[in-house]
């Protein structure tokens, strides 16, 4: 329903008022970047200001990755703590039963097996997490024999993981094949397994900002965003009370907007403020991508102003509808693959 609802509002923008052109040159913006640092996700990296603050997102490799920043010596203790829990469950309805807890691949790594409960175990369902150290810090990689895999196969591919991950400064920016983890590296250029990566942006000097981008190699594709569009419009076009209330809405810029791999499609709004003077931003860009192609992922990114408590449109932006589409391409040029073949 709200995906619904947030078509429907894109919609509304595109009947109520036109693309405008905007300025490019924004001083506040461009000191912004007057010195930028490059950060590394997934198989991309993009250059953001110095003073950006990043956060971490979702980072899958196969199966989510947990990273322990500085607690590689951590991992014995967590990993018998599972235990302990796992075994804690044997004489409950659950009747959980621990596999075995052994030494990784790797120096410093476990794996620990187990069934979570009786019915897992009559379907073949085995838990299986690796504990893996790539010094100083640890990383949690939950794993398990579903889709058919087998223990055995399940375990060749947490070796893979254990062998090719190494720990990584977040400003380094690795020249082969991979991909980063907040503060590790896995090397890859096989595309077997599923990826899906993000991170998040704040900004000091721009409070109430939020630029958000995420990727996913095997994410199917579905209609197209502008199909989306079409479909919302007339929906739109039944319910007349939407259409007034976002009357006010404009339209900054929509349509293609080319990137590294190709053209995307982007939809940037100025809205205005419920109840309250002032407005508020809202960009959406998708790319599609090729499914299962590591080397042409699909991707998304969107940057929101007004935003307080996590909440977009709360308070007024503190940028011009100029000095937002100003932000937005200065961060949008500079997403790139890596590893480009």
């Amino acid at each position: 329903m709200s995906r619904l609802f947030a078509a429907l509002l894109l919609a509304l923008t595109c009947i109520t008022c036109q693309t405008e052109a905007r300025n490019m040159n924004q001083p506040r913006i461009d000191k912004l970047f007057e010195k930028t640092k490059s950060v590394c996700f997934g198989r991309f990296v993009m250059d953001v200001p110095m003073a950006a603050q990043v956060v971490p997102g979702p980072q899958a490799f196969g199966s989510r990755i947990e990273s322990l920043q500085n607690d590689a010596k951590g991992l014995a203790r967590r990993a018998r703590a599972k235990r302990e829990e796992v075994h804690s469950k044997t004489q409950t309805i659950d009747r959980a039963e621990v596999v075995s807890l052994n030494e990784g691949p790797t120096a410093g790594s476990w794996i620990l097996r187990y069934w979570d409960d009786e019915i897992s175990k009559k379907v073949g369902l085995q838990d299986i997490v690796g504990y893996f150290a790539a010094q100083p810090h640890g990383f949690i990689y939950p794993s398990a024999t579903r889709n058919h895999k087998t223990p055995e196969q399940v375990l060749d591919s947490l070796t893979y993981i254990a062998t090719h991950l190494r720990a990584r400064d977040p400003a380094e920016v690795p020249q082969e094949p991979g991909v980063c983890l907040d503060v590790g590296f896995i090397a890859d250029d096989t595309g077997k397994f599923q990826e899906i990566f993000g991170i998040g942006l704040r900004f000091p000097e721009l409070p109430d900002a939020s630029f958000s981008i995420s990727t996913n190699k095997d994410a199917q594709q579905g209609e197209s965003f502008e199909a989306r569009r079409s479909e919302a419009r007339r929906a739109a076009l039944m319910v007349p009370e939407l259409a007034t209330a976002f009357a006010k809405i404009k339209t900054l810029r929509e349509g293609k907007h080319r990137v590294q791999q190709g053209n995307g499609s982007e939809a940037l709004f100025s809205r205005p403020l419920d109840g309250a003077p002032g407005h508020w931003h809202e960009f959406q860009f998708e790319y599609a991508g090729k499914r299962f192609d590591h080397r042409n992922p699909s991707w998304d990114a969107a940057l929101f102003t007004g935003v307080a408590h996590d909440q977009a449109g709360s308070v007024p932006s503190g940028l011009s509808d100029d000095e937002a589409v100003a932000l937005w391409d200065r961060l949008m040029a500079s997403v790139r693959l890596r590893v480009v073949k």
